[in-house]
């Protein structure tokens, strides 16, 4: 079961190489939720093809943006948690991700020409430099991702929300019967082990996604298990991507 609980984690958040993010074992408390005071940008339920379309517009006219992300897996006594984030400029392709999880902090910068390089310092105290084998895939990242997602759950709109100064339209799902069973990573679910299910997409009226995430718990012969993610776009327009301090170092013990 740890590994179904896996499979859906990597494949409902569609967790990227140096994009996706765990917590700290705690979940981010949210500010209430408060009827909409007018039409929301969407009718319900969510069409995924609109929403992840509408959004990467959004992103893609502004050139910039961050994605930070979060992910807690949990059964028994036992936690896991990643915490990330990817600055990406659309305009040269360049991108640079830090992640954190179980003391290990890896850094990758990219060049947008297919040239990279992986800052990996452990726990130790030991550093490595490496050519990674694989990256984050930006144009996923601009947007083209939320569909898979949005196509995974039956959103209905519940109200409004601001979140980091910016009022949304908040979307939610709840329940198995939300749960689209036969989407990538769910269609092997045992839903009648299923004991919680949220999910959640917060829209601006412009069509920006600013956050989305799900939380899921089945219940195991060990005990529960869950899992809880959350994805934020931030700095639309405004990131930046600079070259890292360690980029020569890096250069010096690699070769890419």
């Amino acid at each position: 079961m740890r590994k179904q609980i896996a499979a859906v984690a990597v494949a409902a958040l569609l967790v990227f190489a140096g994009c996706s993010a765990g917590g700290n074992g705690g979940a981010t408390t949210a500010p209430e939720t408060t009827a909409a005071g007018g039409d929301p940008v969407y009718d319900s339920p969510l069409d995924a093809q609109t929403v992840a379309q509408a959004h990467e517009s959004v992103v893609r006219d502004a050139g910039s943006f961050t994605l930070v992300s979060t992910s807690n897996q949990t059964q028994g006594n036992q936690s896991f948690g990643v915490e990330s984030s990817t600055a990406v400029d659309l305009a040269t392709a360049a991108y640079f991700s830090r992640q954190e999880a179980s003391g290990q902090t890896i850094e990758q910068y990219g060049f947008g020409n297919g040239t990279a390089y992986q800052r990996i310092s452990m726990a130790s105290g030991q550093t490595q430099y490496t050519v990674p084998q694989q990256s984050p895939n930006t144009s996923q990242l601009a947007g083209s991702q939320l569909a898979s997602f949005v196509g995974a759950f039956s959103f209905s709109h519940t109200g409004t929300e601001t979140i980091d100064g910016t009022e949304t339209y908040v979307y939610e799902a709840s329940g198995v019967e939300d749960l689209n069973q036969s989407a990538p990573g769910f269609s092997s679910l045992d839903t009648e082990n299923v004991t919680s299910m949220s999910a959640q997409v917060y829209v601006t009226d412009d069509g920006l996604v600013k956050q989305f995430g799900y939380s899921l718990t089945v219940s195991t012969s060990n005990g529960e298990a869950s899992v809880a993610t959350e994805q934020q776009y931030v700095d639309v327009g405004s990131t930046t991507v600079s070259e890292p301090v360690w980029l020569d170092e890096a250069r010096a013990n690699t070769s890419a």
